[in-house]
């Protein structure tokens, strides 16, 4: 009998690489498998039913779960984790998160998962208020067909539109702050311009970052891997299989990181050595629900202030049953 052919669509990382390059299968299935660049319309393709399984927008999966839309469910690979300080741009009148109180903030969609821990952390860390502030944006949502009016900040928060002519979040977004229309852009590009002021927030953001990973145990989840839930009716085992998938890729993504020279980095190994006194023993990059409760609770309490959830959910509404105990 044929396997059933299944299309998986997911950004070319370390971790992934096993998979894009067939050293791991999934048992039982024909995997086809799309090495993405344009993370938007990597996105869209799940969105519009086009691909099986994709990485996912975290913020999106939110959206669409806690308004009863079914069309696809998560599964807890988290293929992108960043730390957000160092995307953050600003103007030179800005010398220090405070100052922000009061003035004009933009960022390249609403309902984009960056975006919200920016937010979030600005407002929780840095004393931002909500409803003192301008939040500017370019677009909602990822995609054009997923634009609505349906969200209603809880923190008092105003939303107001950067005029996207070129159709580019993030050009529009970044020519609104040349422009002076706006004093700081959160953003997931980084374009210093020195000659018209543009500078990041936190210059030397990596020490930042790693006191707050120290204080809060999180590197902030970017993407999750999504599931068309039609496909999870045909083949119930299937979301634990996807997960294993990735969990073998990612440990044969990080034994290579790890064992092999670096073409790119001098002084790799040291770089290695120094991020494991930051993060310690336990693996922050790891998959599974329980491991990520807290990053994903400390998520979902800035999506409920922000207006991105419908109806207040729990971790366990944005995953596959049988990938919650895993």
């Amino acid at each position: 009998m044929a396997k059933k052919k299944i299309t998986l669509t997911c950004g070319n990382y370390d971790i992934t690489n096993p998979i894009i390059r067939g050293t791991v299968s999934l048992p039982g299935f024909d995997l086809r498998v799309e090495a993405a660049t344009n993370v938007a319309a990597m996105f869209t393709s799940m969105f519009k039913g086009e691909t099986d399984i994709s990485e996912m927008s975290l913020a999106e999966l939110v959206y669409y779960r806690s308004r009863g839309k079914e069309g696809f469910i998560g599964i807890p690979v988290f293929t992108v984790r960043c730390f957000r300080h160092g995307f953050i741009l600003c103007d030179e009148n800005i010398t220090k998160p405070q100052d922000l109180n009061g003035r004009s903030i933009g960022f390249m969609r609403w309902v984009q998962t960056a975006a919200i821990w920016m937010r979030g952390l600005l407002v929780e860390e840095y004393g931002i208020s909500p409803k003192d502030n301008a939040w500017h944006v370019a677009s909602l949502h990822h995609w054009d067909d997923g634009e609505s009016d349906d969200v209603t900040p809880r923190d008092g928060s105003v939303i107001l539109r950067i005029e996207n002519r070129s159709g580019d979040a993030f050009q529009s977004a970044y020519a609104s702050l040349l422009r002076g229309e706006i004093n700081t852009l959160g953003s997931t590009k980084v374009l210093l311009d020195k000659e018209r002021g543009i500078k990041r927030l936190f210059d030397d953001y990596a020490p930042v970052e790693a006191l707050y990973f120290k204080k809060t145990k999180i590197i902030p989840i970017m993407h999750v891997i999504a599931i068309r839930t039609d496909l999870i009716r045909q083949y119930p085992d299937l979301p634990r299989k996807i997960f294993d998938l990735f969990t073998e890729s990612k440990r044969l993504g990080t034994q290579w990181v790890k064992s092999a020279p670096s073409s790119v980095l001098a002084w790799k190994d040291s770089y290695v050595d120094k991020e494991s006194e930051v993060f310690g023993k336990d693996d922050p990059w790891a998959y599974g629900l329980e491991s990520n409760r807290h990053v994903l609770n400390k998520f979902l309490s800035y999506c409920h202030d922000q207006g991105i959830n419908e109806r207040q959910i729990i971790c366990e509404d944005l995953f596959d049953s049988s990938t919650c105990h895993v």
